[in-house]
């Protein structure tokens, strides 16, 4: 064997040596997470959601309720006037936008709570996805909030507010849509959709 071969193979054989500590090394000192990837990397206890794709309006379930207005404090005209101060079929033409722009729509109902915001949601585990296209429906006028992991169906409640105007355009959604993106987990969830 000439020198010039011995000195290539020594050369290689260091290489290779090199290689394989630098992979034992990096496999030894790994302090990634614990998680296991067979769960999807969730952690006992949390509760697994789907948060892509976003969810077609049509595979979407919401329950639309009119929040303005009070429960009426007097008995003796209670009876007559269940609820004052309310805007009367709010509920009811949100819902059948709704239903116009493909959602399904479940209940449809009065919630006197002086609600005096635009659009609150409230949702579950199940609806996480599906919420924030709700949400882009209520362009500049939702509560951000409204997530409650205890919840077990699958739709996503509405109360309206006497500050509700109109459902966004087309177009608005769109870039709400767009600017909102996948939602994140919510403490307590974890992302199923992950490796």
């Amino acid at each position: 064997m000439s020198l010039a071969r011995a000195r290539a193979v020594a050369i290689v054989g260091t290489l290779v040596l090199a290689a394989v500590i630098v992979v034992v090394m990096a496999v030894v000192k790994d302090k990634q997470s614990s998680a296991s990837y067979a769960n999807g990397g969730c952690q006992p206890g949390e509760v697994k959601v789907h948060v892509k794709p976003l969810p077609e309006p049509g595979q979407i379930k919401v329950n639309v309720y009119n929040g303005t207005g009070q429960a009426n404090p007097d008995p003796r005209s209670a009876k007559k006037t269940p609820i004052i101060g309310n805007i009367p079929g709010l509920a009811g033409q949100v819902a059948d936008d709704l239903r116009n722009r493909g959602f399904v729509v479940g209940t449809v109902a009065e919630r006197p709570e002086g609600y005096t915001g635009g659009a609150k949601l409230s949702y579950g585990p199940k609806a996480l996805a599906g919420a924030s296209v709700v949400r882009a429906q209520f362009v500049g006028q939702d509560d951000p909030n409204g997530f409650t992991l205890k919840r077990t169906d699958d739709s996503v409640d509405i109360v309206l507010g006497s500050a509700f105007k109109e459902l966004g355009s087309k177009t608005e959604v769109n870039q709400k849509i767009a600017q909102l993106g996948n939602p994140t987990p919510p403490p307590g969830t974890c992302n199923a959709d992950s490796p």
